[in-house]
This record gives structure tokens, C-alpha cells and sequence, in this order.
């Protein structure tokens, strides 16, 4: 299944709580306005489209920011846009913001948390 055809919109504190619930093992990326998130998003989407076991959360910090602070509440990591943060039995075990999110740091991420696709 294509990854546009997995995405779910997060808008709110409850739908992070329960995407996070329902898939302890997901990605959720933050979107912001500045021109570096479509960048990193493709990059992301790049090693995320083949990834069926794991579910991607998307929020749109401008339009969602209660989704956005309790992403920020829960892991105790800063919001910085955009931003990319991967759960592993519910937990956050890697994340990367602005141009730290590379390509080669998500392929050693997935390698080194989750079995291969």
C-alpha cells in the first residue's frame, strides 16, 4: 500500500495519543511553513514508502499545534520544524529536525530499531 494511502492527519492531543496507542511502532513527522519541509519530507517518504509495517503520523504544526505539543509533551524533545521522530513500543528512539533529518541517518535508524521490511 502506497504511503499516501497510510498517512493519518494528526490534529489533535487525542488523535496523537491514540495513533501512538494503536501503533506503538510509527513515525510521526511535523510539517512547518519554512521551505526545508518538503525537502525532508520526500527524503523521509523516500525510506518510509517501502516501511507497510510502520504507520506515519503527519501533523501540520501551523493548523495542529495541540497535536504538536503533546508530540513535544510526550518525548520531551523540542519542537523544531520540520521534524521527524520514530516510536518503538510507544517510545521515542530517534528523531531529527530541520536538515539533520538525512537519508542516511532514517536508513541507519530503521536498520538499527526494526526488523527489515
Amino acid at each position: 500500500m502506497p504511503l499516501k494511502d497510510r498517512v493519518r492527519l494528526l490534529t489533535t492531543a487525542a488523535e496523537v495519543d491514540e495513533f501512538l496507542e494503536r501503533n506503538p511502532n510509527s513515525a510521526i513527522f511535523k510539517a512547518g511553513t519554512c521551505h526545508k519541509t518538503q525537502e525532508t519530507l520526500q527524503r523521509v517518504q523516500t525510506y518510509i514508502e517501502t516501511r507497510e509495517d510502520l504507520p506515519f503520523g503527519f501533523i501540520r504544526v501551523v493548523e495542529a499545534r495541540p497535536a504538536s505539543n503533546r508530540v513535544t509533551e510526550i518525548t520531551g524533545i523540542s519542537h523544531e520544524s520540520p521534524q521527524l521522530v520514530l516510536f518503538r513500543d510507544g517510545q521515542a528512539i530517534f528523531h531529527r529536525d530541520n536538515w539533520e533529518i538525512s537519508g542516511a541517518a532514517l536508513a541507519e535508524a530503521l536498520r538499527e530499531h526494526f526488523t527489515p521490511a
